[in-house]
C-alpha cells in the first residue's frame, strides 16, 4: 500500500465515516477542516504505526500537512525513498 492510499483510506475511516468521496491527494485538510490541527497527531501516530518511522515534533506543522499529497511526501522523506 502506498502512503497516500494508506492516507486517503485511514482520513476516510477515521474522520469521514469512511465516506472517501470528495478525498483526493490535493484535498485541503485543514483548510476543509477535515482534520483539525489537535488531530493531526492522531494521524501522525497512524503514520508512525504503520510506516515504523519518527516524525519529530517540529516537522508537525500546519504546511506539512495540508493534504493528502504533502503527508505523502513527508513520509516518503522519512522512509528514505
Amino acid at each position: 500500500m502506498t502512503a497516500q492510499d494508506f492516507l486517503l483510506e485511514c482520513i476516510a475511516d477515521s474522520w469521514l465515516d469512511g465516506n472517501s468521496e470528495g478525498l483526493s491527494a490535493d484535498t485541503p485538510l485543514l483548510e476543509l477542516n477535515i482534520i483539525s490541527s489537535a488531530e493531526v497527531f492522531d494521524l501522525v501516530h497512524a503514520i508512525q504505526a504503520e510506516f515504523g518511522i519518527v516524525i519529530p515534533l517540529q516537522e508537525v506543522r500546519p504546511d506539512n500537512f495540508r493534504s493528502v499529497a504533502v503527508i505523502a511526501d513527508l513520509i516518503d522523506r522519512f522512509r528514505g525513498k
